[in-house]
């Protein structure tokens, strides 16, 4: 079962980073062959970044005291689950007292943020593309590996193929809305339920730009790479399909 609920974000605001210059900044173009690229993400794209649990305490209080009925039924039930009980005419003490409760058991998840906007940092990006190459081309004694040193492909690519830019842009200043992703798992106290919240922007653009040493990634490698990064998608729950993409630009500048 999934539900959906809209609310604001709750990501601290990151310092805008100076730009950094080097001596030898105009040299880079000897060693480093430089890709633009953009992908288009073809529905939703979650946040894994987790968010204070005291901002959601305030904000599950706030909707309670407010009339928040279908959140009052998820809260009562998830407490009922972990074996805590809220009288059907609780107190404010007893709202906060169980808002803590249920935070503890359940997790709020969102995007990196900073003046300009909302991020993906280029860590996520460049886990994605090394992902993809141990997928395509897994260590062998016999191929797939890779430079003068025969290196294995995933190596290769961790110590050769930059993201350029620390922080690239989805183009929104807040997230589009707020998924609530319910879950059913089995521990010592028994069946119970999670809930998860992420917030996901739809179908955002992002651009940003891949150097890569010696320009030694053939084009079909990079092409098969960036293919099956489409599928396997970028951000929090990929297995249930989200954070997939379409590569829309790819050019060598």
């Amino acid at each position: 079962m999934v539900l959906e609920l809209s609310r604001e974000t709750f990501a601290e605001i990151e310092p805008v980073l100076d730009e950094v210059h080097g001596i030898w900044d105009a040299e880079e173009s000897s060693l480093f062959t430089k890709y633009q690229v953009s992908f288009k993400f073809t529905g939703r794209v979650m946040g894994g970044v987790p968010q204070k649990p005291e901002a959601i305490e305030g904000w599950i209080r706030q909707r309670i005291v407010g009339g928040d009925l279908e959140l009052q039924k998820l809260m009562r039930d998830t407490l009922v689950d972990i074996g805590v009980e809220l009288p059907d005419d609780p107190t404010y003490q007893d709202i906060q007292d169980a808002t803590k409760r249920f935070v503890a058991e359940n997790h709020a998840n969102t995007f990196r943020r900073d003046a300009n906007g909302l991020f993906l940092s280029d860590y996520q990006l460049k886990a994605g593309l090394k992902e993809n190459v141990a997928i395509l081309y897994p260590y062998n004694e016999k191929k797939n590996r890779m430079g003068l040193t025969q290196k294995a492909a995933r190596s290769f690519w961790a110590e050769r193929v930059f993201v350029d830019e620390q922080r690239v842009y989805l183009g929104r200043m807040q997230p589009d809305g707020t998924h609530l992703q319910v879950g059913h798992v089995t521990g010592p106290k028994g069946a119970r339920s999670t809930l998860t919240y992420y917030d996901y922007c739809e179908q955002p653009s992002i651009t940003f730009t891949l150097s890569s040493m010696e320009d030694m990634v053939k084009p079909d490698m990079w092409r098969n790479v960036l293919m099956g990064m489409q599928r396997n998608g970028i951000g929090a729950i990929r297995s249930l399909g989200y954070g997939q993409f379409k590569v829309t630009a790819f050019d060598k500048l």
